[in-house]
């Protein structure tokens, strides 16, 4: 073991963005490092759960204000509600880190929205390396293919010169104006230089990447940050439970295996969605269970062949189900292939529509645009994906691909072996 440093650990987003930080923690724990994770306030209970000491940012109703902001899923908005939410981060991680004693070793390891924060942070504390931590391909920008650009699916025949030029009208149209003004108020509020582009900014902070997704999911392209470590999926659950209960036992025996459909933790505007599922569950006479922790997105009255569920640890319920319809979050979507579990993903926003095409390359799954689902599209995707016999095949195969254990080791031993750098 090299010597023991202390590890920050800075996680961002909804729930299935915190767990592969934590799961680094935690690795990182049990090998006698200090440990602190950063978080919004409405994750520190999973923090508790794994014994990882934590320091929260910003307030919980920042964060339920994005949650519940028209926007947040809106393919060209959500960025812009996303940033604004977690703007806190700008001023109060590089406030925490100020107040750490100067003598001790540190690495920042964080969510590449965070980079900004921590190149702040760079402006005071020369000596920490900083790791940045990209949870799915799409975080990554490239020019080659597959290039899937929000939910936009660029053509391969498309010249490389093209496809400078929309990564360029992206950011000049959508990210930059609402990014830049924010990095830039937290930066001249201790002298330092402004920025002109949020993506050229972001990459030139890190001293090493990491994946956490694996390189038969996404190779590494040659246009990404170098140097860059691979990882494996985190698939890491702070929930201890993987006994279900009686209710559920209950139900899975009283017939085939159900269709389970989920929205994402952090969608709270999923009443359509569920309408629909209804609608496609009634329509081809199969069993589901809808899975959200915010129960006035579905009916009130459920028929008998439909369950709710507030929370289910998807590593026990996913290999009793016969496919998962969900959002196309990276945890989700790695949980399902791990499970062997056909998928159906309905993308709404950010790294979903790429998660999606790749799922669909793998033979895994197939996927429906939100903004198209109807339960009429979603009948007719359910019942030619249950039929489907070449996928569950293809499912079975990838599941093959998978450690049984140490999904962090790997990762770990490359952020251990970054050199701490002289103190100013």
């Amino acid at each position: 073991m090299t010597k023991a440093r202390h590890y920050i650990f800075l996680g961002m987003g909804t729930l299935g963005d915190i767990f592969p930080f934590l799961s680094l923690a935690v690795e990182m724990q049990k090998r006698g490092h200090e440990t602190t994770m950063l978080l919004a306030p409405v994750h520190a209970i999973h923090a508790q759960k794994a014994g990882i000491t934590y320091k929260i940012l910003g307030t919980q109703a920042d964060y339920d204000a994005a949650l519940s902001h028209p926007d947040m899923w809106d393919i060209r908005k959500g960025m812009g509600v996303v940033l604004e939410s977690s703007k806190s981060v700008l001023t109060e991680m590089p406030g925490y880190i100020a107040s750490l004693p100067v003598e001790q070793d540190y690495i920042l390891v964080a969510h590449p929205l965070g980079l900004p924060a921590a190149d702040i942070v760079r402006s005071f504390r020369t000596d920490i390396p900083i790791v940045a931590a990209y949870l799915a391909p799409s975080n990554l920008r490239t020019v080659h293919n597959p290039l899937v650009m929000g939910d936009l699916f660029i053509p391969q025949w498309l010249p490389v010169w093209m496809r400078r030029w929309l990564w360029t009208y992206a950011d000049k149209n959508f990210i930059d104006p609402v990014a830049v003004p924010i990095i830039n108020q937290a930066r001249q509020a201790r002298n330092l230089s402004t920025i002109s582009s949020l993506a050229a900014h972001m990459y030139a902070v890190p001293d090493l990447s990491i994946s956490f997704f694996p390189d038969w999911f996404a190779p590494a392209q040659p246009d990404w940050p170098a140097p860059l470590a691979m990882g494996e999926f985190q698939l890491y659950d702070s929930s201890t439970i993987t006994d279900l209960s009686t209710e559920l036992e209950e139900f899975l025996a009283a017939g085939p295996a159900p269709v389970i459909f989920t929205p994402g933790s952090g969608n709270i505007q999923a009443g359509h969605y569920f309408l629909c599922a209804q609608q496609a569950v009634q329509k081809l006479g199969l069993r589901a269970i809808f899975l959200t922790s915010h129960r006035e997105q579905i009916a009130a009255a459920l028929p008998a062949n439909i369950l709710w569920q507030s929370y289910l640890p998807l590593r026990s319920i996913l290999p009793r189900a016969s496919v998962l319809v969900h959002h196309g979050g990276i945890g989700t979507t790695a949980e399902a292939l791990r499970a062997g579990t056909p998928q159906l993903i309905t993308p709404l926003a950010f790294d979903q529509f790429d998660n999606a095409a790749r799922i669909k390359k793998l033979g895994t799954g197939d996927f429906i645009r939100m903004s198209r689902l109807t339960g009429g599209r979603l009948t007719r995707s359910l019942q030619q994906l249950l039929a489907s016999e070449v996928i569950k095949n293809n499912c079975t195969q990838v599941a093959g691909k998978f450690k049984k254990t140490g999904y962090a080791d790997s990762l770990c031993d490359a952020i251990e072996a970054l050199q701490s750098k002289q103190k100013a």
